[in-house]
């Protein structure tokens, strides 16, 4: 039998903090940039996190998924997981840097005109342990140590802004280019630490060629997330090829800001997909009955609908009031710009815990079906739009993809499981009072503590 699963709502509290952190950290850089090099500068400084962000996605095989679907499912024991991911990412981040550096120079003119050879080389060099740390992460997640992966997401993002925004005001955009591959480097050294803790105590026995299965399950995901950065990525970098990097900067903000409704859902999806994996395999060992391994992923996503709610809020009042206060009149075009993207953005939320569950059922390829199916679709939104309507055509091509996404999500989830939409879909009164019991057990455990 294997150890007490960790309660799943302390982990999705942790992640909130895991994912927010890092959408903070970046939301004070983008503000000390936008005063300190303008929206040209936050445009250019943008469109390199969005060359090593897409290049780690390409080299990374689809790891991430891979590691943490064999690890939660206790076939890879900790120590070898975390020795052969780390040595995987030293070869995949150098073939990254090359293969990043010869994108940058076939497009220097043009996607990344005034942004120096040297910095876009600064920022790539940050591939290697960029991808150690990211891979680090995942085992602790796959092992529900919430606590230890939580700290090493929020030391990465806390690492990223000090020495971004500290270096940012004597040396402008090189000054904060130098925090990409410093949070990378520190983050990679503390998921060492915490690793080798972890795998002192862990009991798993390897199940033999866990490597392979990891590679054969990840290039499923992989192929997906590829396919998926269509969505996520590519309004930038085409937005950059067409328009100024003012226009990028601007636009970038609203893409930040209304990020923040993925928080609370994705800290959701994050924690629920090494758990629906390990309860699929409780179900086939008789651990659990099918019944019980539903209801839970089940009420998961109910709960990730309920969420969109707050969520909506939180990103309105950001876009309302955060924008003028925070960015000035150089960023008013955000606000409207934000309001076009927040209807999509959120029935993403939705979609990415379903997404959760679809893969941790063993059910990859159909998030490769569906990107598949969306990419060309959002790429000709994107061509169509923003050569006309740069900024404004950027987001409304990502809004109608991201809802575009949500219902293929849906289709294949129906394929996936034999779950209803209604149970699925429909929140409940328990579901509601879960929020209140978490408060009083909240407030319980505070009084105890003092």
């Amino acid at each position: 039998m294997s150890s007490p699963r960790r309660h799943l709502g302390a982990g999705a509290a942790l992640s909130v903090a895991a994912q927010g952190g890092p959408l903070l950290a970046g939301a004070v850089l983008s503000i000390v940039l936008a005063h300190t090099i303008g929206p040209s500068g936050n445009g250019r400084y943008v469109l390199l996190l969005t060359l090593v962000g897409l290049t780690s996605m390409m080299v990374s095989l689809g790891l991430h998924a891979g590691i943490t679907y064999e690890v939660s499912r206790r076939r890879w024991s900790v120590g070898r997981a975390f020795r052969t991911s780390y040595a995987v990412a030293f070869l995949l981040g150098l073939l990254g840097i090359l293969g990043g550096f010869a994108f940058y120079v076939l497009t220097r003119h043009t996607i990344f005109g005034g942004i120096p050879a040297w910095v876009a080389l600064l920022a790539l060099a940050s591939l290697p342990a960029t991808l150690a740390y990211e891979f680090g992460a995942t085992i602790l997640l796959a092992r529900e140590r919430y606590e230890q992966w939580s700290s090493l997401l929020l030391v990465h993002a806390a690492t990223l802004m000090l020495i971004g925004a500290g270096l940012t005001i004597p040396y402008g955009l090189s000054g904060a280019v130098v925090g990409i591959p410093a949070s990378a480097v520190i983050g990679a050294l503390l998921g060492v630490k915490l690793l080798s803790a972890e795998s002192r105590v862990d009991t798993t026995a390897d199940g033999g060629e866990s490597l392979s299965r990891a590679v054969r399950f990840g290039l499923q995901s992989w192929g997906a997330n590829l396919l998926q950065q269509v969505n996520y990525r590519f309004d930038v970098l085409i937005l950059g090829g067409f328009a100024t990097a003012s226009a990028v900067g601007v636009y970038s903000v609203a893409l930040t800001l209304t990020s923040v409704a993925w928080v609370l859902p994705q800290a959701l999806q994050t924690v629920v997909f090494p758990r629906t994996a390990n309860l699929d395999e409780a179900a086939l060992s008789g651990e659990v009955t099918d019944v019980d391994s539903d209801e839970s992923v089940a009420r998961a996503i109910r709960h990730g609908v309920l969420l969109t709610v707050p969520s909506g809020l939180v990103v309105a009042f950001l876009l309302l009031v955060g924008v003028p206060l925070l960015y000035g009149h150089e960023f008013h075009e955000t606000v409207p710009l934000g309001f076009v993207l927040l209807p999509g953005v959120l029935l993403l939320g939705i979609s990415k815990v379903v997404g959760s569950v679809i893969t941790g059922r063993g059910r990859p390829r159909y998030a490769l079906y569906a990107a598949a199916i969306s990419a060309p679709l959002t790429l000709a939104l994107y061509f169509a739009l923003i050569p006309l309507f740069d900024e404004w055509g950027a987001a409304i091509g990502s809004s109608l993809s991201y809802a575009g996404g949500a219902v293929l999500g849906l289709v294949f989830f129906r394929r996936a499981t034999t779950i209803g939409l209604r149970r699925a879909f429909l929140p409940t009164r328990d579901d509601v009072s879960d929020y209140r019991t978490a408060a009083l057990l909240a407030r319980e455990r505070f009084a105890r503590s003092r």
